[in-house]
């Protein structure tokens, strides 16, 4: 396109009245004004078959024992790249235990289900007990960090990794619901890397987080840029009173509640009319899985990786497809299902259903 034209094209006004015109008259302008071709916006996926399937190969290790020394066997090497390590964690995935085949026996949603669930992660954990407020802590300061260059997903110095993050940022985008100045609430925010996306934009974010650390580096980035996140230290489903959001945000954190249908039920409080929240970065597993790392429809994920950090006191759960859309349904939202050609970009968002009640 010429210098000209892109400067027309660039106008305000040709940019309202393009937005006005018929669908079937912009096809046919396209190609005589030199536009690209537009690419349809992708559907929710109506099953999980439409979904990529993961296809990274694992190597399965037989029992708890092995697994531990082949973690400390990847840590003990020599450095090398930080991604190189973790994709050497992901690949690795435990056998199925004996609770699997139990669980696959069982109504997922059952209180027996829950029980065996929690007792194969304490037994993952090497520990009973979990405790949000102390399980979930990473009982170190990340303050020394450089705020540009030393925090996730950049510390890991891969651009393939970083671009699967930047896709799922760009796939929430999409789907965020409210234009600036809605409200947004992030659950687990981490290092805020989103959040701070959004806060650019104009939205009024919060974000709720059990670890201060996080909270902190969320907040000096946020100073650093001009930008304003009220940030408050509570657990999933709580935090900033009873304020109501426009948009409720997990990223690679709902996998940390142990309670999923108890937490969608208390989100129905805290969206508001017209409201959304969105899942994505989680370890969404196709139905049917017997092996791998969540070889039942919901429990704790066995990779290398998600073991070490159970041994840490984290919660890391995994859910088959059919399960975690059910657990939505039944607790009154209407979820969508967007796959994406990035594994980690799969995305679930759901409003409140107009016409449930309780059971």
């Amino acid at each position: 396109m010429s210098g000209l034209r892109a400067r027309v094209f660039q106008h305000g006004l040709a940019t309202a009245l393009w937005r006005r015109l018929p669908e079937e008259a912009k096809v046919k302008l396209r190609p005589v004004l030199g536009l690209p071709e537009m690419v349809a916006a992708a559907e929710p996926a109506a099953d999980p078959e439409t979904a990529p399937q993961p296809v990274k190969p694992f190597q399965e290790v037989d029992t708890l024992e092995e697994m531990l020394e082949r973690i400390e066997a990847v840590r003990s090497r020599a450095p090398g790249a930080p991604q190189d390590t973790y994709y050497d964690l992901t690949t690795l995935h435990l056998k199925p235990p004996p609770e699997a085949l139990r669980m696959r026996e069982l109504d997922p949603f059952s209180p027996e289900y829950s029980e065996l669930a929690m007792e194969l992660m304490d037994r993952l954990r090497g520990r009973g007990g979990y405790t949000p407020g102390h399980d979930e802590l990473i009982h170190h300061t990340m303050q020394d960090r450089d705020l540009w260059s030393g925090l996730s997903p950049f510390d890991y110095r891969d651009p393939v990794l970083v671009a699967e993050f930047f896709d799922c940022y760009a796939s929430m985008l999409r789907q965020i619901g409210a234009p600036p100045p809605a409200s947004v609430l992030e659950y687990g925010p981490g290092t805020g890397q989103f959040l701070i996306t959004l806060a650019r934009l104009g939205y009024r974010c919060h974000a709720v987080d059990i670890e201060q650390e996080y909270l902190t580096l969320i907040q000096r980035q946020a100073e650093t840029m001009g930008l304003s996140i009220a940030c408050d230290r509570d657990v999933f489903g709580e935090g900033f009173g009873d304020e109501r959001f426009d948009a409720i945000i997990f990223f690679e954190a709902f996998h940390h509640c142990p309670d999923m249908p108890g937490l969608l039920s208390r989100l129905r409080d805290r969206v508001a009319p017209g409201g959304r929240i969105i899942l994505c970065g989680e370890p969404l597993i196709p139905d049917g899985m017997t092996d791998g790392p969540v070889p039942y429809a919901w429990g704790p994920r066995l990779d290398a990786l998600s073991i070490e950090s159970i041994r840490r006191g984290w919660m890391e759960l995994g859910f088959q497809y059919s399960y975690l859309i059910e657990a939505f349904h039944r607790t009154g939202w209407a979820p969508s299902y967007f796959p994406h050609q990035t594994y980690r970009s799969h995305m679930i968002v759901a409003s409140r259903h107009p016409d449930w009640t309780p059971p």
